[in-house]
Order: C-alpha cells, then structure tokens, then sequence
C-alpha cells in the first residue's frame, strides 16, 4: 500500500481531474476510470509533468504537502491508517527518486494487475540510509506471474529486492 499511496499523493491533480466521465457525482471516492486501460492515456501530460518533479527534487514538498491536505479522504489507491507521516517522511527520504519513478511507471502501466504484485514487506535501515523490498513465501506457495514480472522490473531498475521463503514458523 506504501507505493500506491504516494504515487496517489503525487498525481492527485491528475488522478482528480475532472474529465469526461471520470466523476458522476461529488461523493465518489476515484475516478471511474481509474482501472481501465485509458485511464493514463486521458492524463498523460498532466502525469508526465508530476512525474517530472521525481527529477527536480520537488517531489517531497508535493507529496508532504498533499499527504496534509488530503488526509482521511477517501481514495482508493491510499489506506491511510497504513501511511502515518512517520512512514512517509522515512520512505521519501531513504527511496532513491529514480526507484519511485521506476515503481510508479510499473503500477501505471497496468494498475489493477501491478498494484498487487508489489513485494510485501519493506525494510528502512535508517543507518547505512537504504531500504529493501521483500516478497515472502511461505510453504507451498509460488510467484504469481504478476510477482514475477514486478519482481524483474524492480531488478532491471537497480531496486533492492529479496525472496524470503519460509520454511516454517518458529514457536515460542
């Protein structure tokens, strides 16, 4: 959910443009367009140019700043009890702009599939200043194709990514 989350408060003004079809009445919670092939495609400058901001560095104040304003509102790409301030200042310190860029350019690509196939867990290591994405396996379970396919884009990008199989649970 942390990826979605800030690739919502980035495009918010795309993401609640107010194009042909996207909204039918004051009260609903996304676009109604946001899982359709298009959807990208209907926003791709206003996109382009909030993306743009990963380079300049404007990114952070964007996000922060949305991240305030927009808070508790209804989204369907943002679980807010899952993105307390503390987590977004640690993520958009230590994630690199180029991996954010490198995620959000993936989950836009197919959003509905993408989305899911994110790594579950993510490790800050606040002092050496990186982090790490990690799926986990338990026994019997296996990558799903849209895993995998997350899994070798994240790599291709020079993003840390690790496959933690669990073998059993360790009891007290």
């Amino acid at each position: 959910t942390l990826f979605t989350g800030l690739l919502a408060l980035l495009i918010w003004p795309a993401l609640y443009a107010p194009l042909p079809g996207a909204f039918f009445h004051p009260f609903q919670a996304g676009p109604a367009d946001l899982f359709r092939p298009d959807f990208v495609e209907r926003r791709q400058s206003m996109i382009d140019e909030l993306l743009g901001t990963l380079e300049s560095g404007e990114y952070r104040d964007r996000i922060r700043r949305c991240w305030q304003q927009k808070f508790g509102l209804s989204c369907p790409l943002v679980f807010w009890p899952a993105l307390p301030e503390e987590l977004l200042d640690l993520a958009l310190a230590l994630i690199p702009s180029q991996h954010l860029g490198a995620i959000f350019r993936h989950l836009l690509n197919d959003l509905r599939q993408h989305r899911s196939g994110m790594p579950d867990l993510i490790l800050f290591d606040t002092q050496a200043g990186n982090y790490r994405l990690i799926e986990v396996k338990g026994p019997g379970d296996r990558l799903q194709d849209n895993q995998r396919l997350t899994i070798e884009t994240l790599l291709e990008a020079g993003i840390p990514v690790q496959l933690a199989n669990v073998d059993r649970l360790a009891t007290p």
